[in-house]
């Protein structure tokens, strides 16, 4: 009997407009009621997660920025953190600006950018505007190496992009010689439209992520599931893109969404319905509900 589900939330639990379907909010708080824990684990900041996860009322733990973070929304604090060191981040940086390849690097509360391109573009348009209805998204701030040398606040990770393929992946044979830190490499150009007023703006863009050492969803999901006595083959993941394939590969039962990534889907179990369709909320009845009632 499964006694924890790992979701994670664009592309997964919300659908393509970003919205959260009735029949799946139903299906958490159904599952959270038989004592099954649901925990969103994202790659989002820890105050975006955590407004989600107030609204669906999942359970009290929620992993954020790609599994760098455990925060506890009871008590209101930081469970586990990884940080990466800032001297790594500046030397990093100067391998981007040396290469003029795009960088986004995250914080625990803000978001430095060369400038609206790119991810960072789509990211604005899609959250920024947004943020205290629904995301929480932290502030988007323009700067270079002296605007990180003066951070204060710890780093959680680094995105790396450009348009031209041929040139993301020269930077990034050159990323793969820094060891304190782990390269997650996106394997498909990311394509996005997002509008501006009236004005449709189609983005094709390929990415990475540098993230803290050891760090990755299923390595935080075991953190968490060693603290509450709960077995990997008792773990339900439920995902969409790359940054989903260790939880997916390694959890009791890994399922990827039918809208997700095709190397996702080539590592899991089940292939769920999109996230258009309710995919998630399928997944908790059949899984879990029915599961639950079968034993009960």
């Amino acid at each position: 009997m499964y006694k924890f589900v790992a979701i994670d939330i664009d592309g997964t639990l919300l659908n393509s407009k970003g919205q959260l379907s009735t029949r799946t909010k139903d299906a958490i708080r159904r599952v959270s009621m038989s004592g099954v824990k649901i925990v969103l684990t994202s790659g989002r900041v820890t105050s975006s997660t955590k407004k989600i996860a107030e609204d669906v009322n999942s359970d009290r733990y929620i992993i954020c920025d790609n599994g760098a973070i455990i925060y506890d929304r009871h008590e209101n604090k930081t469970l586990y953190e990884a940080y990466i060191d800032k001297e790594v981040v500046l030397n990093i940086l100067d391998k981007c600006i040396e290469n003029d390849i795009y960088y986004m690097i995250f914080t625990t509360k803000k978001i430095i950018v060369k400038d609206l391109k790119h991810m960072a573009l789509a990211f604005y348009k899609q959250r920024h505007h947004c943020r205290d209805e629904a995301t929480g998204i932290n502030e988007i701030v323009y700067g270079g190496r002296n605007c990180v040398e003066d951070v204060e606040e710890p780093i959680t990770r680094i995105i790396v992009c450009d348009q031209d393929r041929s040139v993301y992946n020269s930077i990034v044979n050159k990323l793969k010689s820094y060891k304190e830190v782990d390269l997650m490499i996106a394997p498909h150009v990311s394509k996005k439209k997002i509008m501006d007023g009236e004005k449709e703006i189609f983005l094709n863009y390929s990415y990475a992520e540098l993230l803290p050492k050891n760090t990755n969803k299923w390595s935080a999901i075991l953190s968490l599931i060693n603290k509450l006595n709960i077995k990997p083959n008792e773990v339900i993941a439920i995902g969409d893109n790359f940054n989903d394939i260790d939880m997916i590969k390694n959890a009791g039962l890994g399922v990827a969404m039918n809208n997700g990534s095709p190397v996702v889907k080539e590592v899991a179990s089940v292939i769920a319905p999109s996230n258009d369709k309710d995919g998630v909320a399928i997944v908790l009845e059949r899984y879990v509900l029915e599961k639950n009632r079968y034993y009960a």
